[in-house]
C-alpha cells in the first residue's frame, strides 16, 4: 500500500496521479511485481515478465549498482533537466539527486505496478522535491507524447533521458516511438510560437482594421446559398512549378463551367497572365506584402473575380479591390467572434489558420458541400530545382532553387513513388493538408499535380484523365457569390456598448495593477516579508481581473500570446521559490513587464478600437 507520507506529497503535488493509482491498488488483481530483501539486506524489485522473473535492481546490492550506474553518465551537466524512464525503487534517482542536487528531474514510470510498488516501499521527501517536476505512468500514446514534448519545451530541448537499463529491453520500441514523436511536436510547437511571435500584433490589428469591410461583406459561410456547390467537384489552383503544365486544362474546365476553380495565394497571378479567371481567389496572409499578391487584380481593374479573404488577412490587401468580396472568420480573429452574431445561425463558422492558405481554403469547401475536392500545382517540393510556376514572381529575383537550400532539403516521396526534395515548411503544409483530409474521408479527394509530393489520402490522377473520365457537365452557377450580409445590427451595438465600458474598466485595472506592484517592491526592497504574501494574493486577483477582462481577451492578449506563456511559465517556477527575496524579484520583474507590455497594448489597442468604431458609425 501506497506510503502515508506518500499520499500527503501527491496529494499536494499530483492529486490526479495519487487517484489514478489509489484506484489501480484497489482493483487490480494480477499483480506480477514482488520486492525481497537483497544479499545487501536492502530490498531489490523482481517483476514476472510472461512467466520469467526479471530484476529491476541487482539482487546483490541495488546501492552498489545505482552508484555504478550515475557514475557512467556522459555530458549530463548540459542539461536542464533529466528524465528517468523507469523508477524501480528509486535507487538510482537517489544517487542522481545527491551528484547533482541542483538538476530539476521527472520521473517516467510506463508499469503503474512497479510505481506503486516504489511509492509504498520508499519515501518520495527522501528526494529533492523541489527540484521534481512531474511523476507520470501509463500508456496513452497521445498523453504521454503531450507530457514529454512539454518536458522538452520547457528544459529548451537540453533534457537527458535516462532509461532504467532492463527497460531498454522491456519498453525500448515504444520509448523509442514516443521520443520521436514528442520532437516532432515540440518543433511544431516552436514553428507556432515563432509564427506568433511574428504576426501575433499583425492578426489583430488586422482584425480590426477589417472589421468595417467585414460589416459591409457576405460571409461566404453564412451568407451564400451553398446549394449550389452540394456535390459538385472544386478545384484548389496553387502555385508550384506543375501549374505550367495545366493552363490549356484549367482553361477547358473554366469555359464548359466543368468545376469551380478558387485561387489560393500568388497563383492568381499565373492564371490571369494565361487569361484565366478563377471562380474566386482566396487569401489570408497578414502580412503587409500579401497586397502584392493580388495587386495584379487591382492593377488590371478586374471585377469579376470573386475575392474570399481571411479576416485577418493583411488590411492592406482588402484596400481598393475592384470585384466582389466575401470573408471567412479565421481563428486568429478575436474581434468578430467578439461582437458579431449572425441572425440565422447559433453559431459564427470559421475556418482554422493554417501554414498555407491551400489548407484553409481546403476547409472552406469542405463546408461549402463540395463532394469533390480536385489539388492542381500543389507541389509542395521542389521540381526542377523551381519554387512556383512561370508568373509569379516574390520579388526574391529568383525562381531558381538556391544551392544551400537544395543542400538543407527534406526528401519524401512522389505521386509516382520517387524520392524528391522539399522544405520543412512545405512538409509542414502536407502533414497539415493530409489531417484535414482524413477527417473528411466522405469526400473524393484527387491530387493532379504531376512530379509533387505525394499527399495521404488524395488519390493521384493527371487532370487530363479527370477531364476526360469525370468532368463532364456544366456545374458552375455564375451568381453564386451574391449574398448580403446578415449579421445582427443590434447585438453588435449592445456589444461595443459592453466593450466600451470593459475598455473604461481595464484601464483603472492596470493602473490598480502597478499600484500594487510598487507594494510589493517596496517590500522587497526593505526585505520585509512578514506580510508580504497578502500582497502577492491581492495582486493575482488583480491580475485574474485583468485576463478576465473582455476588452483584454479581445484585443490585447492576442498581441501578447508570446509574453503571456513566458510570464505563466516564470510565475510557475517562482511560487516553489522559498527564498523571499529571490521571489519578490522574480514576482515583481516579471509581472512589471507584463504590466508596462498590457499598458502600451492598451494604449494601441484603444486607439484602433476608436477608429474602427468611427468607420462603423459612418
Amino acid at each position: 500500500m501506497i506510503l502515508v507520507d506518500n499520499r500527503n506529497v501527491l496529494r499536494l503535488r499530483n492529486r490526479e496521479l495519487l487517484t489514478h493509482l489509489v484506484a489501480f491498488e484497489e482493483n487490480y488483481k494480477d499483480f506480477k511485481t514482488t520486492v525481497e530483501p537483497s544479499k545487501a539486506g536492502i530490498p531489490t524489485l523482481k517483476l514476472d515478465v510472461d512467466g520469467k522473473i526479471q530484476y529491476l535492481h541487482s539482487k546483490y546490492d541495488p546501492e552498489k549498482e545505482a552508484e555504478r550506474l550515475m557514475s557512467q553518465l556522459e555530458n549530463v551537466e548540459n542539461s536542464k533537466h533529466i528524465l528517468f524512464v523507469g523508477c524501480g525503487l528509486g535507487y538510482h534517482i537517489q544517487q542522481f539527486t545527491e551528484q547533482y542536487p541542483a538538476m530539476r528531474f521527472s520521473i517516467y514510470e510506463p508499469n503503474e505496478e512497479v510505481l506503486v510498488s516504489y511509492l509504498s516501499n520508499r519515501k518520495l521527501d527522501d528526494l529533492p522535491l523541489k527540484n521534481l517536476d512531474t511523476i507520470f505512468t501509463g500508456n496513452d500514446e497521445s498523453q504521454l507524447q503531450q507530457r514529454i514534448s512539454a518536458l522538452l519545451q520547457s528544459a529548451n530541448s537540453q533534457l537527458y533521458i535516462y532509461t532504467l537499463p532492463v527497460y531498454e529491453s522491456l519498453y525500448g520500441d515504444q520509448i523509442q516511438v514516443l521520443m520521436q514523436k514528442a520532437l516532432v511536436t515540440l518543433k511544431e510547437k516552436r514553428n507556432a510560437l515563432a509564427v506568433s511571435s511574428s504576426f501575433q500584433k499583425r492578426w489583430t490589428v488586422n482584425s480590426i482594421k477589417n472589421f468595417p469591410t467585414i460589416l459591409k461583406t457576405p460571409n461566404i459561410l453564412h451568407d451564400i446559398d451553398k446549394s449550389v456547390f452540394e456535390g459538385k467537384p472544386a478545384i484548389i489552383v496553387a502555385a508550384g512549378p506543375s501549374l505550367n503544365e495545366e493552363f490549356e486544362n484549367l482553361r477547358c474546365i473554366k469555359e464548359h463551367g466543368l468545376a469551380y476553380i478558387f485561387s489560393v495565394g500568388s497563383a492568381i497571378n499565373a492564371l490571369i497572365e494565361h487569361g484565366i479567371y478563377p471562380d474566386a481567389a482566396c487569401t489570408y496572409d497578414p502580412q503587409l506584402n500579401n497586397a502584392r499578391v493580388i495587386q495584379i487584380i487591382k492593377d488590371k481593374k478586374i471585377n469579376d473575380i470573386p475575392l474570399v479573404f481571411g479576416s485577418s488577412v493583411g488590411f492592406e490587401t482588402l484596400k481598393d479591390y475592384p470585384g466582389k468580396m466575401l470573408h471567412m472568420i479565421v481563428s486568429q480573429d478575436t474581434v468578430s467572434p467578439t461582437l458579431l452574431k449572425h441572425n440565422h445561425s447559433k453559431y459564427l463558422d470559421y475556418v482554422n489558420d493554417a501554414p498555407s492558405i491551400a489548407v484553409v481554403t481546403f476547409q472552406l469547401l469542405t463546408k461549402l458541400g463540395f463532394n469533390k475536392i480536385i489539388l492542381v500545382g500543389q507541389n509542395l517540393a521542389y521540381i526542377d530545382n523551381k519554387h512556383y510556376a512561370k508568373g509569379i514572381d516574390y520579388g526574391t529575383g529568383s525562381q531558381e532553387v538556391k544551392a544551400d537550400s537544395l543542400a538543407k532539403a527534406l526528401i519524401v516521396k512522389d505521386v509516382y513513388g520517387n524520392d524528391v526534395k522539399t522544405t520543412e515548411g512545405f512538409n509542414q503544409m502536407r502533414s497539415q493538408l493530409e489531417m484535414y483530409i482524413s477527417q473528411n474521408k466522405h469526400l473524393d479527394i484527387i491530387n493532379t499535380t504531376k512530379n509533387g509530393a505525394a499527399i495521404e489520402g488524395a488519390v493521384y490522377k493527371p487532370l487530363t484523365d479527370l477531364i476526360e473520365q469525370q468532368l463532364h457537365a456544366k456545374v458552375v452557377h455564375n451568381g453564386w457569390a451574391d449574398g448580403n450580409n446578415d449579421y445582427n445590427d443590434d447585438y453588435l451595438d449592445s456589444r461595443l456598448v459592453y466593450i466600451d465600458e470593459q475598455q473604461k474598466k481595464l484601464g483603472k485595472l492596470l493602473h490598480s495593477a502597478m499600484s500594487g506592484l510598487e507594494k510589493i517592491q517596496q517590500k522587497v526592497t526593505r526585505r520585509t516579508f512578514s506580510t508580504i504574501e497578502i500582497d502577492y494574493s491581492n495582486l493575482d486577483k488583480e491580475f485574474n481581473l485583468i485576463k478576465d477582462n473582455s476588452f483584454y481577451k479581445c484585443c490585447i492578449e492576442p498581441m501578447m500570446r508570446v509574453q503571456n506563456e513566458q510570464l505563466a511559465k516564470k510565475i510557475q517556477s517562482a511560487r516553489y521559490e522559498k527564498n523571499q527575496l529571490k521571489k519578490g524579484e522574480t514576482i515583481n520583474q516579471e509581472f512589471q513587464l507584463f504590466l508596462h507590455g498590457c499598458t502600451s497594448h492598451y494604449t494601441f489597442a484603444s486607439e484602433l478600437y476608436e477608429e474602427m468604431k468611427s468607420k462603423i458609425a459612418q
